[in-house]
């Protein structure tokens, strides 16, 4: 047969070149897939079709890799190159012989367990045309569902039809060498290590494609039978006095009206069209670890995508990079406010699920949507949810509502056999389309209502938007996070009632607390947002070109370990230069030419770099701690910045959501002393820290990096100063005497951060000061200092600027 292919491989080339365009997974092939050139190399197949062995041919010859149709010479001994484990149907109904698979497979270990020089690699490469997953429940159409065996007949049309969508998927080798001193030769080990090949093809069928689709009223009706769903209906029925009918009804409206209707066909056209705007709107669009992620779908994970929230793109964005990835997109749930003709039906063919803003007081709807989300974990669909709600209006993560990871942990606790494990996304951008009206917001103006002429209006603004930014963080999952934190947590699972037992409401926002932690983590450093940072902080806004570049030099040497940030991507290019170079391009800041270039922003530009400052503005704040320290403390030490450190990070652990060892911590600190040693702005002697005092380029760097945490400082400041003065006080008085202090500072030091006037951050802080026994209540419901308050209020105190701290103290 390998004879017959090799003579068909030659005739078929050409004729069906226009017809087969193939995507490889991964994309870096080299850099991911360890393959040894110098050992025997064979390719494993699903099954044997001159139509995946032409399209393997092309991409190896892409990839330098020997073409599957040639021999494969192991001491002397001829192999056909590829190992096919099915052969397709007979289009005769003709039951068909094996595959030489198994002998080739028996023979080659044999002769790896006699011959101890030699060392084979098996490649397993699946090949799919089209990614229709199928129907539950229904026949569909052979030639449009490669679920099953194809005869030679079908696959010619699937070809003819879905050609132009190949995926090949390239997996890590697998050593005979290892199989046979591990497991020995014998026929029983080959049948295994095929039958494990099948298994492995399996899964990633499921990964690219997902799990048959059901009719979406089909899947209303069985979600409307639910056991839990119906005493839901019944309870309603009753207590509004209604028949049961009725109340079943208004349940099938709320499904309706959330549930998805994911197309395969929708999904190929949406590929198409996004292809083409992200060419438009993006130079590039960087992507890091979503090798983890595969590996997650591979292994049987049930995969919950947890993205931060920047802009209406991410929608687009996210889906659009996992569907490239070789992974099956999501189920989206998005506002009912995204559910407007025509976008609406686009989306919800895309596989968007529609939920309302609240729930609250609506008993039905709450049970409608937990049992959708649940129907929908439990049958294996892929979910993304954005565990902020909305869109950051700052730049900033927002705090994280639960409802949505609540309804997650409540499907585990049904004994789901998948494990959930649910996968922080951090996404950026160089350039958010609305970070004009998010300004405006902020500053009073009323919410835009998504409508159809809104999204003509931003097709009428589609530019250049630099880069863009999909990093996966580190996964959670849900099973470890129980068996580790609940003790007998499987005591609480059942199959049909939703739980909430004792531990779940703390279980669950410890589990929002690390997702937005893990997001956090795998920030993405470019040149807009580091050249946001340094000018923000510079005085009216405004640096030499070359002092600029410097500062950034700097900020990327503080994080070249990535301590304590595990999944942090620091820019493709790092070259100052280059940085600031492709940061002015983008049009943000004015550059006046002279001797040396002065960069600077305009006060409204200012007002919109806040927002790509404060995407990366956690990552800089130990470093400006520490330099905040250095100055202010002529003669310091280690102990002494990290007890600081270790105090502040109580209140800025939980703001910016950072959570970091001990040991991180230390590893940190001592990379940045050495980092600002090497840079000359500090020498160590003994125990003791010096920072440079003299007036020079080299502390101009050091001051602009401890100006970095100010505005953080300062907003703590403002409380502690209210309280400094008012011994005993009500809550919503410190609020908003608060409030008037942060808006008269903000004015006076030019200071252009909407959040440093945002009541929300104020109140929290008073709340986790109550928290962290900061401050009490007294018998009148005042709030008090506690005697631990005055050791945090001359820390905040000792690092802030004198003159800022004067203002702040000003009776």
């Amino acid at each position: 047969m390998s004879e017959l292919n090799a003579v068909l491989s030659h005739v078929l080339k050409w004729p069906v070149r226009p017809f087969i365009r193939t995507k490889v997974i991964p994309a870096q092939l080299e850099a991911e897939i360890n393959i040894d050139h110098d050992k025997p190399l064979f390719y494993v197949l699903k099954e044997e079709s001159i139509f995946d062995l032409l399209a393997l041919q092309r991409i190896c010859k892409k990839f330098d890799l020997p073409s599957p149709f040639s021999k494969v010479n192991v001491n002397g001994t001829l192999y056909t190159r590829y190992i096919c484990l099915d052969r397709m149907a007979s289009s005769l109904k003709i039951k068909r012989k094996p595959t030489e698979a198994l002998s080739q497979v028996e023979q080659l270990l044999k002769q790896h367990k006699e011959q101890t020089g030699i060392d084979a690699q098996l490649i397993p490469c699946f090949s799919t045309w089209g990614r229709y997953p199928g129907k539950a429940n229904l026949d569909a159409d052979v030639v449009f569902n490669d679920q099953r065996k194809p005869s030679a007949l079908a696959k010619f049309f699937i070809v003819l039809f879905s050609g132009r969508h190949n995926l090949i998927q390239f997996s890590q080798p697998v050593s005979c060498r290892e199989v046979a001193d591990d497991h020995g030769s014998d026929k029983a080990i080959a049948q295994k290590l095929l039958r494990v090949a099948r298994f492995h093809f399996q899964r990633q069928k499921l990964a690219i494609a997902g799990p048959k689709l059901w009719e979406r009223d089909q899947l209303i009706n069985s979600l409307l039978a639910s056991p839990a769903l119906k005493k839901v209906i019944e309870d309603e029925a009753k207590s509004k006095n209604i028949s049961i009918n009725k109340a079943r009804e208004t349940a099938r409206q709320y499904l309706d009206e959330m549930a998805a209707d994911y197309r395969e066909n929708a999904v190929r056209i949406g590929d198409r069209v996004l292809t083409w705007i992200w060419n438009k709107l993006y130079h590039g669009i960087h992507i890091t670890n979503v090798e983890t992620v595969r590996k997650l779908a591979h292994e049987g994970h049930e995969v919950v995508y947890v993205p931060c929230h920047r802009s209406h793109m991410d929608y687009l964005l996210l889906t659009y990079v996992i569907y490239h990835e070789g992974l099956v997109p999501p189920h989206i749930a998005a506002g009912i406010n995204l559910n407007f003709w025509p976008m609406g039906p686009i989306f919800r063919r895309g596989g968007a699920f529609f939920m309302r803003r609240s729930f609250r007081g609506n008993k039905l709807y709450s049970a409608a949507f937990r049992e959708y989300m649940a129907q929908l974990l439990s049958r294996g669909y892929a979910i993304k949810y954005y565990p902020e709600s909305g869109r950051s209006r700052t730049g900033r993560l927002l705090k994280p509502k639960t409802g949505m990871l609540a309804m997650t942990v409540q499907s585990a606790l049904r004994g789901l056999d998948r494990p959930i494990t649910l996968v922080p996304v951090y996404i950026g951008y160089e350039h958010v389309m609305e970070v004009s009206t998010y300004m405006r917001e902020l500053g009073g103006a009323a919410k835009q209502k998504e409508s159809f002429w809104q999204v003509l209006g931003i097709l009428r603004k589609l530019r250049h938007f630099g880069q863009g930014y999909v990093n996966f963080g580190e996964p959670i999952s849900l099973n470890k996070q129980l068996n580790s934190k609940v003790e007998n947590w499987r005591e609480d699972i059942h199959p049909t009632i939703p739980q909430k037992p004792t531990w779940f409401p703390g279980f669950v926002n410890d589990i929002a607390q690390q997702v937005m932690c893990n997001i956090n983590r795998a920030a993405a450093l470019n040149g807009v947002n580091l050249s946001a940072l340094a000018l923000l902080a510079a005085p009216k806004h405004s640096l030499f070109r070359d002092d600029l570049e410097n500062q950034l030099k700097l900020c990327l040497a503080l994080l070249e370990q990535h301590a304590p940030f595990s999944e942090l991507t620091l820019p493709p290019d790092p070259h100052p230069k280059l940085l600031v170079e492709h940061a002015i391009s983008m049009d943000k800041y004015q550059v006046e030419k002279g001797k040396t270039d002065i960069i600077s922003l305009t006060d409204s530009e200012a007002v919109l770099q806040t927002y790509y400052r404060n995407n990366v503005l956690h990552v800089f704040l130990l470093p400006s701690l520490a330099a905040a320290s250095l100055i202010a403390d002529a003669k310091n030490n280690r102990a002494t910045i990290l007890t600081q450190w270790q105090t502040l990070l109580r209140l800025i652990a939980g703001e910016y959501f950072l959570k970091f060892s001990q040991a991180q911590l230390e590893a940190h600190l001592d990379h940045i002393l050495a980092t600002l040693k090497d840079y000359k702005m500090l020498t160590i002697d003994n125990q003791e820290l010096q920072a440079i005092r003299h007036a020079d380029s080299r502390y101009q760097q050091l001051h602009l990096l401890a100006s970095y945490c100010q505005e953080t400082l300062q907003r703590y400041a403002i409380v502690l100063a209210v309280l400094e003065q008012t011994p005993a006080i009500a809550r919503t008085d410190l609020e908003s005497q608060a409030l008037d202090h942060a808006k008269q500072l903000a004015k006076l030091n030019g200071i252009k951060g909407p959040e440093f006037v945002d009541k929300s951050l104020i109140n929290q802080l008073i709340l986790k000061l109550r928290e962290l026994g900061y401050l009490q209540s007294n018998d009148d419901g005042l709030l008090e200092s506690t005697d631990t308050l005055g050791g945090l209020r001359s820390i905040v105190f000792e690092l802030l600027d004198g003159d800022i701290l004067a203002t702040i103290r000003h009776p």
